[in-house]
């Protein structure tokens, strides 16, 4: 029996931008998550050659709900935003638009 194991943290695609030089997509993912992580996702089970990540740590929101007796506020969670470039590994980029998702024609 082979046992395969599932990752269990998540990334959300915010925005995707194939045709800038380097392509480039922001995704949204846990706080724990580190750039080498990100990287070994991609590459792993997507198949994305990933050249470079950039990550940022944001803090939640406080919010206020105001009610007819009192005030309930509350914090939205942490996150962080990673910055990923991804095409051919070190050269040319420009190329890469047509092989880094064959799908995408």
């Amino acid at each position: 029996m082979v046992r395969v194991f599932f990752p269990n943290m998540y990334l959300r695609l915010i925005s995707w931008k194939p045709n800038k030089s380097p392509p480039q997509a922001l995704l949204r993912v846990p706080p724990k998550m580190t750039k080498h992580e990100v990287k070994e996702y991609l590459t792993k089970i997507y198949n994305v050659p990933v050249t470079k990540v950039m990550t940022a740590n944001f803090l939640g929101k406080w919010k206020r709900l105001y009610g007819k007796r009192k005030i309930l506020s509350y914090k939205r969670r942490d996150y962080k935003t990673a910055l990923v470039y991804y095409g051919e590994e070190g050269g040319n980029t420009s190329s890469s638009k047509n092989n880094s998702f064959p799908w995408r024609k």
